[in-house]
């Protein structure tokens, strides 16, 4: 937590510290919201294409095999009648 001044026009100065933390470079748009007596600045990311370019990315480096077809014994939790039987709703 850190104390800033609000000059006359309602402005204020994120410390530097807090936009390093937050990720905040140069100009970056944010939310502001109230909840209750607190002023809420919640930094946003509008740029739709970056944002899906980075997750593509990140789901191209997890390494995630597909698969398909019965899974065996091993994904029996998944078979209804399984379920069923623990759930006791099937004998």
């Amino acid at each position: 937590m850190e104390y800033v001044k609000i000059d006359a026009q309602g402005r204020l100065v994120i410390p530097a510290r807090l936009r390093k933390l937050l990720g905040i470079v140069g100009e970056t748009e944010a939310l502001v919201r109230v909840e209750g007596r607190r002023i809420v600045i919640e930094p946003v990311s509008r740029d739709l294409e970056a944002r899906v370019r980075k997750w593509v990315e990140a789901a191209l480096n997890s390494k995630a095999e597909p698969f398909s077809g019965e899974g065996g014994e091993s994904w029996k939790w998944v078979s209804a009648e399984y379920a069923g039987r623990k759930l006791g709703l099937l004998p």
